[in-house]
């Protein structure tokens, strides 16, 4: 070997340790989360309150809680494998806020100042969670006892959202158990805390368990059989918006598990939105009672409201449909605060139909990690790598694209002109991920054991043999 090459892997390795002290991610193994802190953290309460039924007189105005202004939202980030590297960067400059290298269940929290845009990168796969808001006036701080609930499903160690092993950070109150495993098939379930808790109970397919976790602390979950893993509260004075991913991969499908609730807030436009592309019948069932809730009928391009009152449904249609809880913000004489951060994907080539609340102020991004031809309600839209696209409108839109697309909704009531968003939390999807296909064995809702993908099969099988009978006589007789 001679100098001149032993100095130049010197010069290389130097550099290394210097601006790469935790080695590089190739495209090959890279994973990639985009996401938007909200610009306004913080509430603005009615001034006037009436007596009795939480009335206010809305003519006596606003003002700012101070207890509730908050600066950044916090990522908590919990790898599931060894010897994973993470880098959180700013967006568009490319800047490298945080980086660090965990192993399994390792975490990392980082806070993002408000308005800022980001992308979390690894060399291997990350539950990562948005989350922001003071708590009890207190700056969200991850040694906290509690923490702002979380609105959202929760991705398995392969990225979608359904499967046999999850790792996530818990973010809740210090009561309540905002946290449903929902089971798809039989399971045996095993939950293990960071310090060495452990929990283990058995499921069948088509029920839930709840539970209170402990905030800012890293869980295992594993299971014998497919399962989700939702947190959040539907239904209420201050809900949430969240799309709501089906198990069949991605968010346009024609089954999806969610919880509800058995009491909605009557002056709150919230409730549950299915739109689709065609005309399709959706039917709701209650998966405690097993009993079909409602049938409704969906025009295409068009979407329905419903408030369905059990604690977990199951949603199924004959046709792929997009299903949101949207709460549109509404303010009346019984005040009522819908706001969101929430995520729904693309798939390439897959049109998607979405509604965004109608009575808020939106903030829609729509990241592409690879260059991308993306048609946004009819118009083509050339995207580069890394880039964004935002819509500001409510109201339904569409979108179809070449490659894979994550969208983030951000979105607080109109009235007052100055409000913003009290507090959120949110799982942020890898772009890696979108186009997975989760293999689920479905049981038919009544129970009797039957999949719904052999259901399926079966009738398909009863038509050939039924043409093929019919054919066979036309035949016999000459016809």
């Amino acid at each position: 070997m001679t100098f001149k090459f032993k100095l130049f892997i010197l010069i290389i390795f130097v550099f290394s340790a210097l601006f790469c002290p935790l080695g590089l991610i190739s495209s090959a193994d890279e994973y990639v989360y985009y996401g938007a802190v909200p610009s306004r953290i913080y509430y603005a309460k009615p001034r006037g309150a009436l007596p009795g039924q939480g009335e206010y007189d809305l003519s006596k105005g606003f003002t700012i809680d101070p207890s509730s202004i908050a600066n950044y939202g916090l990522l908590c980030i919990a790898a599931v494998e060894n010897d994973t590297i993470v880098r959180v960067y700013e967006m568009p400059s490319n800047r490298l806020i945080s980086e660090c290298r965990l192993n399994g269940m390792g975490k990392h929290f980082v806070k993002i100042p408000n308005g800022t845009l980001f992308k979390v990168v690894s060399n291997k796969i990350l539950s990562v969670l948005l989350v922001g808001g003071n708590v009890a006036g207190r700056e969200l701080e991850p040694n906290l006892s509690e923490a702002p609930v979380a609105q959202t499903f929760y991705t398995s160690t392969e990225g979608s959202f359904v499967g046999r092993e999850f790792v996530f950070i818990a973010c809740q109150g210090l009561t309540d158990t905002p946290f449903k495993i929902i089971a798809l098939e039989d399971a045996d379930v095993t939950v293990m805390r960071e310090d060495g808790w452990k929990l283990t109970f058995k499921m069948q397919a088509n029920s839930y368990k709840v539970l209170q976790l402990i905030s800012f602390r890293a869980y295992r979950v594993k299971a014998t059989g497919n399962i989700m893993i939702q947190s959040g509260r539907m239904g209420g004075r201050y809900t949430r918006s969240l799309f709501i991913p089906t198990p069949q991969g991605g968010f346009m499908g024609t089954i999806f598990y969610t919880a509800a609730t058995r009491r909605y807030w009557p002056a709150s436009d919230d409730g549950f939105r299915i739109s689709s592309l065609e005309d399709v019948e959706v039917e709701i069932w209650d998966i405690e009672t097993k009993n079909l809730i409602q049938k409704v009928i969906v025009r295409a391009g068009r979407g329905v409201s419903v408030k369905p009152r059990a604690n977990v449904i199951l949603v199924r249609s004959d046709k792929p449909i997009m299903l949101e809880y949207i709460n549109n913000g509404t303010v009346g004489r019984e005040f009522s605060y819908g706001a969101g951060v929430t995520y729904f994907t693309v798939k390439p080539s897959e049109e998607t139909i979405f509604f965004l609340p109608t009575n808020s102020t939106v903030q829609t991004y729509i990241f592409a990690y690879k260059e991308t031809i993306a048609y946004i309600d009819d118009m083509p839209i050339k995207m580069p790598a890394d880039s964004y696209y935002m819509i500001t409108t409510g109201g339904f839109h569409r979108i179809r694209s070449n490659r894979e697309l994550i969208v983030q909704l951000i979105h607080w009531p109109l009235t007052p002109q100055f409000q913003g968003i009290e507090s959120f939390g949110t799982i942020i999807p890898c772009a890696q991920t979108i186009s997975i296909k989760p293999k689920v064995k479905f049981t038919s809702i009544r129970g009797e054991g039957v999949t719904l993908t052999y259901l399926v099969a079966a009738a398909t099988s009863i038509v050939v043999i039924v043409a093929v009978i019919l054919f066979m006589r036309k035949y016999r007789r000459g016809i």
